[in-house]
């Protein structure tokens, strides 16, 4: 009996080999882009350890799965993408970073080979792909995105009550302000008061001095988790009555100080995966895995190309237009992707926090925050 090879992490110079070999009726084959080594390698993993629980219990699907070298320079996308093409691969899961992703993209656009990321969030990435023409597809969300829904959630829960803007001076955190601060404007709502603190400190006793006297109820901080829950502390220190929300950026550890239950946050989809991430998250358990970091979004991508590996089995349809045109169910939730490769559902939702973990913030909860007495 021919003991069947392993088909997950195939060397390049196997998938060669391969690639030269007889090819069977639509076949599909998978390259995952991946950091192998420094300090993205986690994240690497994850993404490899999702496709391998997928293809585990989806077998045949893929006919193999060839890994690349994501080294996060210009240089290390242009070799990753060489090698992918090389492979016969038909499409791209990764190029974690937005360097070796723009390197890549050019070279494997031209040779048809669409290229899927989990983690490139740049808005300049999707203009240039959309005014190049490049076979780009986004799963991560939108930077931009981020902003609309905090402006939609401050809009819809604050609109009746003080309220501030306050950002750490860093360039990503004075941008998300300054862009929710104008989408804000634009609907006719000001806050009551903007202003920036200074990042790392132990204590922001002048900071709360500010938001006391300017009589807010309610603060947006566009910073470090760890800067929030100084100004929290503070805040209780000094008898301020406050309640806050904050970026993506909330989602990263505790830490010495907790920030309090009931802060609001703008978090990426799949960071608070809903109710649809069930069996995704069954399946990893299984294998001893946590549903963490890119292991969700990930087993998502894997979830989108199996269904196109099971489409090609009855279609001509072109990869490229299967991507555009289909509605997949995955552990993200719905995901279609629109003509520039952009995805059509929100990248980001509103949590909350509750017993120092955050979940998505339900109708019943919103209700009730947008509810509370005007203050």
């Amino acid at each position: 009996m021919m003991t069947r090879l392993p088909r997950f992490r195939l060397p390049i110079v196997l998938a060669l080999f391969l690639a030269a070999a007889p090819a069977l009726a639509e076949p599909l084959h998978i390259g995952l882009v991946i950091p192998q080594s420094g300090q993205f390698k986690p994240l690497g993993d994850h993404v490899r350890e999702a496709f391998r629980v997928w293809d585990t219990a989806n077998p045949d699907q893929f006919e193999d799965i060839v890994e690349g070298d994501d080294g996060c320079s210009e240089q290390a996308g242009t070799d990753a993408a060489a090698a992918m093409i090389e492979a016969g691969i038909n499409v791209v899961v990764g190029f974690l970073c937005t360097e070796s992703l723009a390197a890549a993209l050019p070279l494997l656009s031209d040779e048809n080979i669409p290229v899927i990321t989990l983690t490139v969030r740049a808005d300049i990435i999707g203009e240039e792909a959309a005014r190049l023409g490049w076979k780009f597809f986004r799963l991560a969300p939108r930077a931009g995105s981020e902003a609309e829904i905090a402006s939609d959630a401050i809009f819809r829960l604050w609109a009746d009550k003080s309220f501030a803007l306050i950002e750490d001076g860093a360039i990503s955190g004075r941008e998300l302000v300054e862009a929710i601060r104008i989408d804000l404007e634009n609907r006719g709502l000001k806050p009551n008061f903007v202003d920036n603190y200074r990042p790392g400190q132990a204590t922001q006793p002048s900071l709360i001095r500010r938001l006391q006297s300017a009589g807010v109820a309610r603060v947006f901080v566009g910073g470090e988790r760890s800067d929030l829950a100084v100004i929290a502390k503070e805040a209780t220190r000094q008898g301020v009555d406050l309640e806050f929300m904050g970026g993506d950026s909330l989602h990263a550890p505790q830490g010495d100080t907790p920030i309090p239950d009931g802060t609001l946050a703008v978090l990426a989809a799949g960071a608070t995966p809903g109710p649809e991430a069930e069996a995704a998250r069954a399946a990893l358990e299984s294998a001893g895995l946590i549903a963490e970091g890119l292991r969700i979004p990930a087993y998502a991508a894997a979830e989108i190309l199996g269904t196109i590996a099971t489409r090609m089995q009855y279609s001509e349809m072109d990869l490229d237009k299967a991507l555009r045109t289909t509605t997949f169910s995955t552990a993200l939730g719905p995901v279609t992707f629109d003509q520039n490769g952009e995805r059509r559902e929100p990248g980001f939702v509103l949590a909350i926090l509750q017993d120092g973990e955050f979940s998505r913030l339900s109708i019943e909860e919103a209700a009730r925050i947008a509810g509370d007495s005007p203050q």
